[in-house]
Parts: C-alpha cells; structure tokens; sequence
C-alpha cells in the first residue's frame, strides 16, 4: 500500500495537470467561438462561387479552356492534407491521417503531399511517401498571405502539367462535438457533367469569358483552401475542447479517488497508532 507522502504528493501532481488541462479547455472554447464564426461565414461564397463557376462553364457548351480546366490522362496525383501542428484535440489528426491513407493506398499512379499541418507531415514521412512540399498551420487568423503561397503552388504545380489531379482532404466542422474527414477533388475543375445539363443560369460575360476564368478559377481555388482551413481551425479547437473537458473531469475523479484512498490510509495509521499506545499501556499496567 501507498504511503502518506506517495499519496499526497499524487494529488498534488493530478491537481497541477488538472490545472492546465481546465485552462487549455477554456482557451480552446474562447478559439472556438471565432474560429465556429469564420468557419460558417465562408461555406455560403464557397459554395456560390463553385455554382457560379461550374455554370459558367456549362453555358459555354464546353468551349471555354483554361489550364487549371485541363482533363488530362491521370498519371500522377496530389494530396493537399491539412492537419494540426499539435496534438492533445483527440482523435481530430488520426481520422483526417486515417482518411488521407486510405485514399493514397487507392491510387494506381505516384501520388504526392502536399502537408499543412506538422501532425500529417511526420505520419507520412515515417511511412515513406514523398512529401512534395510542407507549409507549417496558418495562425488563428488565417491570413490571405498563408493561403496564397499554398495556392500559388497548387495552381503552379498543376499548370505545368506536374500533377494530373489535385485532391484536398481537412476535417469539416459538423458541431462542437463531431467533425468531419472531407476528401475533395480540387483540381481540375470537372466540365463533362455541367455542359451536358447546360447553366441553370444564362451568362453574357463581359469582359470575355476567358478573362473571367482567369480572375476566377485561381479565386476558386484561393476560397477552397480558405474554407479547409478555416474548418478544420474550427474542428481542431472543438476537438481540443472536448478531450480537455474530458481530461478535466478524469483528473476529477482520480483527485476523488485519492483522497478517499489518503483518508482510509491516515485513518488506518491513527488506529494502528492508538493500537500501538493501549497495547503498551497494558503491558506497562501488567508489569506493575
């Protein structure tokens, strides 16, 4: 059995974690409000701009070209994963890890990441896929500048024919208590299926549509890495909410769980104590 000193000194440890766990808690939930706001405010123009784009291009009845449109024999393909820097948010790195995985293990051709995020960056390079180039998280603010040189490379690399197809897969915030692994093609923009439906909207484009494309398409593709970050921002710090709660409540219970065990133990040696004193007493009584 434990002694006193072990005891004690058990609950000081578990009281100092538990400390840092309830405050790790509420700087996650104060992020989470934000990072919630930003998350919901980008969906409605992501979701706008990819109609707006994929009618543009079926009123063109597929006439209308662009490199970042370019349907080519896949031969090579790209992962842009997004992940945290950090860990202790629960199971939100292994289920975004576990979806890329499964989807790299899929493919017939070379495939390549494409890493934000540390936490996905180490799993693959310790499992031998080819890293093509790591950006580190963007800040809680996630800057128009972070965003750009992820895209700029994307847009780059597939233009110049490097990649055949550019996928993304990040963790889509559902609630506080669950997210989402979301595995998107990003690249290129599908035409087959539109021009054949036609536009639900017709265009007259002014300036030409071609100039429209080339202001547009790099947007496109600039608001998409804006949502999957901005997402799983949000899934990040809902995740780390809930398992700092959870570690909270634990180190709780086991603070509880010692004291009743130092109080059974004190109580114990007092007795033993009292015990020792009677015994002694008595024999003392005997001898005289």
């Amino acid at each position: 059995m434990a002694s006193l000193r072990d005891i004690r000194r058990r609950i000081k440890g578990v009281t100092n974690i538990r400390q840092v766990t309830r405050a790790m808690n509420m700087i996650a939930a104060a992020r989470l409000r934000r990072a919630q706001a930003k998350a919901e405010s980008a969906r409605p123009y992501a979701e706008r701009l990819s109609e707006i784009l994929k009618d543009v291009v079926a009123s063109s009845g597929g006439a209308l070209h662009h490199p970042l449109m370019a349907q080519r024999p896949v031969k090579s393909v790209a992962l842009v994963l997004v992940t945290a820097d950090r860990g202790l948010c629960g199971a939100f790195n292994a289920g975004i890890i576990r979806e890329a995985q499964r989807f790299l293990i899929d493919q017939t051709v070379p495939a390549e990441l494409i890493t934000v995020g540390r936490k996905g960056r180490d799993h693959f390079q310790r499992l031998g896929y080819t890293i093509s180039q790591h950006f580190p998280q963007p800040s809680r603010e996630v800057r128009l500048e972070e965003i750009g040189a992820i895209s700029k490379r994307i847009i780059s690399d597939y233009g110049a024919a490097k990649y055949d197809q550019v996928h993304l897969a990040y963790a889509k915030f559902i609630n506080v208590l669950k997210s989402e692994p979301t595995l998107i093609q990003l690249l290129p923009l599908g035409q087959g299926d539109e021009a054949a439906k036609g536009a639900k909207t017709p265009y007259q484009f002014e300036p030409e549509a071609e100039e429209l494309l080339n202001t547009l398409l790099p947007q496109y593709v600039e608001v998409l890495m804006y949502r999957a970050l901005v997402e799983s921002l949000a899934s990040e710090q809902a995740a780390r909410m809930v398992a700092m709660r959870a570690a909270t409540d634990s180190a709780s219970d086991m603070i509880s769980s010692l004291t009743r065990e130092y109080n059974s133990a004190r109580q114990t040696s007092i007795t033993t104590a009292l015990l020792e004193v009677v015994a002694g007493a008595d024999a003392l009584a005997k001898k005289e």
